[in-house]
């Protein structure tokens, strides 16, 4: 998912999806560490090349040129004047029009852009395409690599059937041999989620799309800004955020494959993005998946649960008002799972890079919240129970957490 980390793509290789030439991580205009960083680099704020703060996925083999993370230069940014003011005869300012065959709609593996069409084929275990682009024995990626051999604990199946996704959040997916009320049922999920997006659109879009068109490559720096993290400092904590990169790459990319979820934009053109879509499907989100990861991983640090974590391990609604004392905790994995708003900084930022993506035009709402509970999920069985083992992500941790003593 998109971080940048050299000068091209989502993680490690020239204009691959791991790590460096634009990566995930930091390097030229990157997060932590490299030139035009934000952390040590010939236009940063010290000294030194890139080592990228995350990973991607994806191989650099008959890869097509990007302007953002897996979308086509062909689909970077364009400008919309959102003008919404009614015309003489109150048409609307934009069209609103779905295409009558929604619901039948599947992404195809045509669509996905090629160096990630790996993704639809049987899952691998071994992460044999994905580590082409990648260090193999950077503790980041053998985390992910440790975590890809639990495959069977957390694949999309397993996920549905231990309710890691609740039921409302699939109420537009088409099921073998639906009957006529869930025909209308997810049909009229669809009109509920585009509407929403509309009035996103016309709301928030121009006002968010700075810092919109930042987070799509830039996710990861918003926690290290949040943090006032660098890498001479703690670079542990660096790393645990590379370790959520990896990790959530792996784990969302496959729930893509699964669900096959198509763009909104596909559907309902008016809602026209200023960039992408990109070229993989939209349930869940990753930028969702990732943000709410990464926030549950710093959370497991004490020093940053007290001063980035929630007011209650389980939030209170309305949450309280104003400037005040808090002592902070993280939040109870049920609080995750739920439509609970957050209040505490570290989760708050990742509902609004969620949140952002949908004002974008790119994810519909219950891809955001869909990938709020899958990272929930994977964050208790990978940290808590440890029911999916990954060693070195549990090393990376005492690490970053020895580093806040």
């Amino acid at each position: 998912m998109a971080e940048i980390t050299s000068s091209g793509a989502s993680g490690v290789g020239s204009r691959g999806v791991g790590v460096g030439s634009q990566g995930v991580g930091v390097g030229s205009q990157g997060v932590g560490v490299g030139s035009q960083g934000v952390g040590v680099g010939s236009q940063g704020v010290g000294v030194g090349v890139g080592v990228g703060v995350g990973v991607g996925v994806g191989s650099m083999m008959n890869r097509m040129p990007w302007s953002y993370y897996a979308t086509p230069v062909d689909l970077g940014f364009r400008a919309w004047a959102l003008d919404f003011a009614p015309n003489n005869y109150g048409d609307d300012p934009f069209p609103k029009m779905v295409v009558d065959d929604a619901f039948d709609r599947q992404w195809q593996t045509s669509d996905w852009d090629p160096s990630l069409r790996f993704w639809t084929l049987a899952f691998d275990v071994q992460l044999t395409e994905w580590l082409k682009d990648q260090d193999p024995f950077a503790p980041s990626i053998m985390a992910a690599r440790e975590f890809a051999k639990a495959y069977d604990k957390w694949r999309a199946e397993q996920a549905i059937a231990n309710n890691w996704i609740d039921a409302s959040h699939l109420i537009w997916r088409k099921v073998s041999m639906p009957s006529a009320a869930q025909v209308a049922a997810g049909k009229a999920e669809i009109i509920k989620e585009i509407r929403a997006m509309f009035r996103m659109m016309e709301d928030d879009r121009d006002r968010w799309l700075a810092e919109i068109h930042n987070q799509a490559d830039g996710l990861s720096g918003y926690f290290v800004a949040l943090l006032g993290l660098d890498s001479e400092r703690r670079p542990w904590t660096m790393e645990l955020i590379r370790c959520g990169l990896a990790i959530g790459n792996v784990a969302y990319m496959h729930y893509k494959s699964y669900f096959k979820r198509v763009r909104p934009s596909t559907i309902c053109p008016g809602l026209v993005p200023p960039f992408g879509p990109p070229r993989h499907p939209a349930f869940p989100s990753g930028h969702s998946f990732l943000g709410h990861f990464i926030a549950l991983l710093l959370l497991e640090i004490g020093p940053v649960a007290a001063a980035f974590g929630e007011e209650n391990a389980t939030p209170t609604t309305p949450l309280p008002f104003g400037v005040r004392f808090v002592t902070g905790t993280k939040p109870a994995l049920a609080a995750v799972r739920s439509g609970l708003t957050f209040g505490g900084p570290l989760l708050w930022l990742a509902d609004r890079i969620a949140k952002n993506r949908e004002r974008l035009g790119v994810h519909y709402p219950s891809d955001s919240a869909a990938s709020r509970w899958l990272a929930g999920s994977i964050w208790d069985q990978t940290v808590t129970t440890r029911t999916i083992d990954c060693p070195s992500l549990h090393k990376v941790l005492g690490m970053a957490k020895a580093e806040w003593a």
